[in-house]
């Protein structure tokens, strides 16, 4: 099997604008779940969410690029930019022809959507405002990345719900492996938005948590979904053509596997079998057993459906370890949005390549039966060579992926 590895990493999220804020909050556990303010939440049972604030485009790119950039493009190109700064690659030296631009997103620019929608009933066919059009298709930032960069090789984007940045990754993957490209910027990027707000407040499917000012935000694991936004970027690469160039290397995609169970519309896979299905088969790929698993990073997004599926699942194929097994549920941290795998991704490469382990809590959170607020375990010595990320959606899908130190 050809290694692939990863070079570059770019990232806005809510624990940080760029990759070291975002490692140094990271590390920390510290939360990017708070108050929203960028959209009314008075009527809402809830008002909390993983928001990006302090995100500034034109500190990545002049305003006359960024001007008509819906949220979500902007963050995914300020990715983009500073993951291809990262990676050393000057691209005018290589084959632009010969590089990918693969993004993962749930639902595009849900706000110009509903922004081009209005503006349709308000001023009917003739009035609607063409500007707003393009950016409400979801390949929109993967076709901007691909723009500014001068990027002619393939472009594609994945959109199936919370494994869409996985999908990402694996498609890369494969276009590498076949010698399709030599290069891949593969992400994944969503937007909060208050229309995407409100339909999920609508179904009850919202952690009921509201907050009056800036106090601590304490969801109850279990408790219902805490949405998020933000990007990710890596710069994937074949071995070879890193070492060709002498790129820094942060870590080896070792494994990847995606399964698809059946499920009603909706809700998570109920028994989890095919989440455990893709952890055994990524595993196997990568040959590695339970036991050399030295950071488990979790899906868990305090949704009780999928977090006590997720730790029965554990419980299956971490048998002899479940009493103290620790995990990272990053989502507690960042919220949940369809992109958040690249950066739950650039999160265990950053860790692999540090030798720093991520903050865990214990698998038995993720039963949503403890009452008292979350404690984070801050690791600051470990060791961490093999690391897995379990991701499963709504509708069925699951995914598992196995990064490995250089």
């Amino acid at each position: 099997m050809i290694d692939i590895v990863i070079t570059g990493i770019g990232v806005v999220s809510p624990l940080g604008v760029g990759r070291e804020s975002f490692w140094d909050n990271c590390s920390k556990a510290k939360t990017g779940i708070k108050k929203i303010t960028s959209f009314d939440t008075s009527s809402l049972r809830s008002n909390v969410a993983g928001w990006v604030e302090d995100f500034d485009p034109s500190q990545f790119m002049p305003p006359g690029v960024y001007r008509r950039m819906s949220r979500i493009s902007r963050m995914a190109v300020a990715s983009s930019v500073e993951a291809l700064k990262d990676s050393g690659l000057i691209l005018d030296t290589i084959d632009r022809g010969r590089i990918a631009v693969i993004m993962g997103t749930s639902y595009g620019s849900s706000s110009h959507v509903e922004d081009f929608y209005i503006s349709l009933l308000r001023d009917g066919p003739r009035g609607a405002q063409p500007f707003l059009f393009p950016e409400t298709v979801p390949n929109a930032p993967a076709s901007h990345i691909a723009m500014l960069h001068g990027i002619t090789g393939p472009n594609s984007t994945f959109c199936q719900n919370e494994i869409s940045a996985e999908n990402a990754i694996l498609y890369a993957q494969n276009l590498l492996s076949q010698n399709q490209v030599d290069v891949a910027l593969v992400g994944g990027a969503d937007e909060l938005s208050a229309i995407q707000y409100c339909c999920y407040d609508a179904v009850g499917a919202l952690n009921k948590v509201r907050v009056e000012n800036d106090e601590p935000v304490n969801p109850k694991p279990g408790g219902g979904l805490i949405l998020g936004e933000g990007a990710g970027v890596l710069v994937m690469e074949r071995l070879d053509f890193a070492l060709e160039r002498d790129a820094e290397i942060y870590a080896i995609l070792r494994s990847g596997v995606i399964t698809g169970g059946v499920t009603s519309i909706g809700h998570y896979e109920a028994e989890g079998e095919q989440m455990a299905r893709a952890m055994s088969m990524a595993m196997k790929e990568a040959n590695v057993d339970p036991g050399e698993i030295d950071q488990i990073n979790v899906s868990a997004n305090f949704s009780g459906e999928l977090d006590r599926m997720e730790y029965n699942q554990l419980k299956r194929t971490f048998t002899k370890a479940i009493n103290n097994l620790a995990v990272t549920p990053l989502k507690y941290l960042t919220g949940d949005f369809g992109g958040a795998g690249a950066i739950r991704a650039a999160a265990i490469v950053l860790s692999l390549h540090r030798q720093l382990p991520l903050p865990t809590l214990s698998a038995e959170i993720l039963k949503g039966e403890l009452e008292c607020s979350l404690e984070w375990d801050i690791h600051l010595a470990g060791k961490t060579r093999v690391a897995l990320m379990t991701t499963t959606t709504f509708g069925g899908g699951s995914a598992s992926l196995i990064f490995a130190r250089s």
